[in-house]
Parts: C-alpha cells; structure tokens; sequence
C-alpha cells in the first residue's frame, strides 16, 4: 500500500491496510455520471461507484471509498464485513496561507469489495490490536 500526492506524485511507503482494523460496508452511495461539456447535459453513463465505508475496532471512521464503474459493490449490505481490493489512499494536503487553516484529504479508491468470513475479520480485528499495542 501506498500514499500518492496528488499535487507532485510523490509516493511513500505507508502502513498495511491491516492497520484500518475491521472494515464495514455501510451504504452504497448514488454514482457519478459522465457528463458531455459540449451539451453541458448528462451522458447518463457510470463513471464512478461510491460507497461508505466504517474502518476501525474501537474508533471507528466512516470514509467514502471510489470504485471504478465496473465493481460489483451493489450485493453488499449493511455492517457486512469487507475486505479492500488493491486500495490506493490519495491524501491532498493544502498548507495554511494568508490566515485560511491548513487542509487535508484523504481520498481512498480500489477496484472492488470482497466480503471477509467470520473467522477472517476476527484475525484482522486481533492483527489491529496488536499493531496498536505495538505502537505503545
């Protein structure tokens, strides 16, 4: 896993994606469509999936994920448990000028969702807490 930024694509090492703890499917969210800047109208066309997402064990983050419009993310239900399929994290990082506070983003895609097994999302939850512990 990676960190990109955007602005000049340098790329760093991050933690492994274990690192989010569990992941939970929340709700799916509308999908962007194209849109013609000619006709300035819709092309009705899927550009882009989205959904929410809750990372965490104990602090628990909801984030928006991107997908691309083929992934098949509709089966999906409410607190099912996920796994990430290839995430990219793409933090935009804006520092403080002229008085305005500083701003960041952190924008997460992958090409798809799978869903964990029981057993699966309980060696993640205890791989997350060990990382934890060991950040101590």
């Amino acid at each position: 896993m990676v960190l990109k930024f955007k602005d000049n694509n340098n790329i760093t090492d991050a933690m492994d994606v274990s690192s989010l703890g569990s992941i939970r499917f929340s709700s799916l969210e509308d999908p962007v469509l194209g849109f013609d800047e000619e006709t300035r109208q819709s092309t009705g066309e899927i550009t882009k999936k989205r959904a929410e997402l809750v990372f965490g064990d104990k602090k628990k983050i909801s984030s928006r994920v991107t997908f691309p419009p083929t992934a098949e993310i509709e089966m999906f239900k409410w607190r099912d448990p996920v796994e990430l399929v290839n995430p990219e994290f793409h933090l935009t990082y804006i520092a403080a000028q002229d008085g305005n506070r500083e701003y960041f983003e952190l924008d997460i895609y992958a090409e798809g969702l799978k869903k964990v097994t029981p057993q699966k999302a309980a060696m993640n939850t205890a791989q997350a807490a060990e990382n934890e512990k060991n950040k101590k």
